[in-house]
């Protein structure tokens, strides 16, 4: 073999090696870029699902505060309604006891 034909393999060695190390180095950076860019888009996705999760949240407390407000509303007028049945019920109590009163009065 000719020292000519060894220098152009072993050129052609150097390329290949130099090819390799830059494919090498290519596949690092994308494997970094992709690594950057899953963590941004994860990033995102968590701070979207916060914003949801905080916007059902709202939701649920406004539809909470809603039935809540409904059932007081609702205990409030049960409340007077027992009260008034009650006043009502206390007069012919005190009228029965009264009447018994004078009653055992009279007849002593």
């Amino acid at each position: 073999m000719s020292i000519e034909i060894l220098k152009q393999i072993k050129e052609a060695e150097d390329r290949a090696e130099l090819i390799k190390k830059e494919a090498s180095q290519q596949a690092k950076q994308i494997i970094s870029n992709a690594n950057a860019e899953a963590s941004r888009i994860l990033d995102e996705a968590v701070i979207k699902a916060e914003s949801s999760k905080s916007d059902v949240v709202k939701v649920a407390e406004s539809e909470a505060q809603v039935i809540y407000d409904k059932i007081i509303k609702e205990a409030e007028i049960k409340c007077k309604e027992v009260l008034t049945s009650s006043e009502s019920n206390m007069d012919n109590a005190v009228s029965i006891i009264l009447e018994r009163i004078v009653r055992t009065n009279v007849n002593s």
